[in-house]
């Protein structure tokens, strides 16, 4: 079970991956994407980001490939 500060942490995070998301990055290849959790670790030096992407299999990867390189 996570603290509530690392709970926290985690929200935190997922909210400005979002924003900037829609507000800062303009690669043509992004599609439809929702951040849809963060697991951050305990000592707050890494985070895993999970995505959902919406559209074909083409966009699927193009939208990842954008997402890898951002």
């Amino acid at each position: 079970m996570q603290s509530k500060r690392l709970e926290r942490v985690n929200q935190v995070i997922k909210e400005e991956i979002s924003g900037a998301l829609q507000r800062e990055l303009k690669d043509p290849r992004l599609g439809f994407v929702t951040v849809t959790e963060v697991e951050v670790s305990r000592d707050l030096r890494a985070a895993k980001v999970f995505v959902s992407i919406l559209g074909s299999e083409e966009e699927w990867r193009a939208t990842l490939g954008a997402l890898e390189g951002a």
